[in-house]
Order: C-alpha cells, then structure tokens, then sequence
C-alpha cells in the first residue's frame, strides 16, 4: 500500500508508531515559521494523550491506516510459524534495532518483536525493559487486530494465542477458545 498519498478522515482508526492505535480527532493548522501548516490530531485515550502530525510528512512519520484482513492474516501466519532469532551478544544493540522496529510501524516487524520477546520469557525470563517492550507491541498487535477484525480485544488475544504455536506461552494473556480460530467478521 502507498502511505504516501493517503488522507485520513475525523474519526479513522490509525496505527502510528511507538505509540500505537489513535483515532484522527481532526485536521488543525497552525503557524509555524510564518507559513500556515496543516496537521493531524491524533487521540489516544490509553495514554490520555494527544500529538499532531503535519499531514504532508503523515507518512513519513509512519502514520497508517489499520491493516487489512490480508495483512492481519500474514502477521498471524508468522506468529504461527516464527522460530525467534537469537539475541545479539551486546543489549544496547538489540534494544537499538527493537526500537527502529518499533519506530518502523511495520506489523510484522511488531510481530517479530513479540515473538523473540515471548521466547526468552519462556527460557530466562524478561528485563523490566524487556518486559515493558512486550506489553507495548502486544498492545500494538491486539487494539489493530481486534480493530481490523471488527472483534474485542478481549478476542483479538485469544485469535493471537492461537497463532503462538512455535512459541512457548509466557505472557498469560488470553487462552484459546475450545471452538476455532474465531475469524470474528
């Protein structure tokens, strides 16, 4: 999908990253510089906060639309099959590339973050920062998919149990329903 030409309506549930799932709450412009510059207003009533986006770099920042069926559908695959890759020797590294993924806004770059993170839990446990990384992208990963699927998010956490099959369970969100996969539409 081209970001790059996309508008956002009032009203739209968007996905901008570090911060997660936000709804548009409008277009405002302001001075800046002596030029009139038009900017996005994001809500996001989780962390009771609002930021502005200047909607002609929107994209740039990573600003997108709720995946699709399509993609939750991918990111769900590779929550089935990940085989999590190991740790760079050195932390701050690892952390580094975490938080470029983090700050890419990519689905799957989310889901491969949530995938290593809950394999070391299940082996060694996690660092208060390992831990808080982990709760943000299964935020991340749970508000999408319950917004793209049009279900709760108390569902979207079972839909992603699931799809943890490679992975060992630490987390403890959420178990999987005795009927299927509940696709949810």
């Amino acid at each position: 999908m081209d970001a790059s030409n996309e508008t956002f309506e009032p009203g739209e549930k968007v996905m901008y990253p570090q911060f997660g799932l936000g709804t548009i709450a409008g277009v405002t412009n302001k001075q800046v510089n002596g030029t009139s510059l038009s900017f996005y207003r994001l809500e996001f009533p989780l962390k009771q906060m609002e930021i502005l986006v200047p909607v002609r770099r929107a994209s740039e920042n990573g600003l997108r639309r709720v995946m699709s069926l399509e993609e939750v559908e991918q990111v769900l695959d590779y929550l089935s099959c990940a085989r999590p890759s190991s740790k760079p020797q050195q932390w701050h590294r690892w952390r580094k590339k975490t938080l470029e993924q983090l700050k890419s806004g990519n689905p799957l770059e989310i889901a491969k973050i949530y995938c290593y993170l809950n394999s070391l839990e299940g082996k060694k446990g996690l660092s208060f920062t390992e831990r808080k990384i982990l709760l943000q992208v299964e935020r991340m990963l749970v508000s999408e998919i319950a917004v793209a699927k049009q279900v709760s998010e108390d569902k979207a956490e079972q839909i992603i149990a699931l799809h943890k099959g490679g992975i060992p369970s630490g987390s403890g969100n959420g178990s999987a329903p005795a009927n299927g996969s509940g696709n949810g539409q």
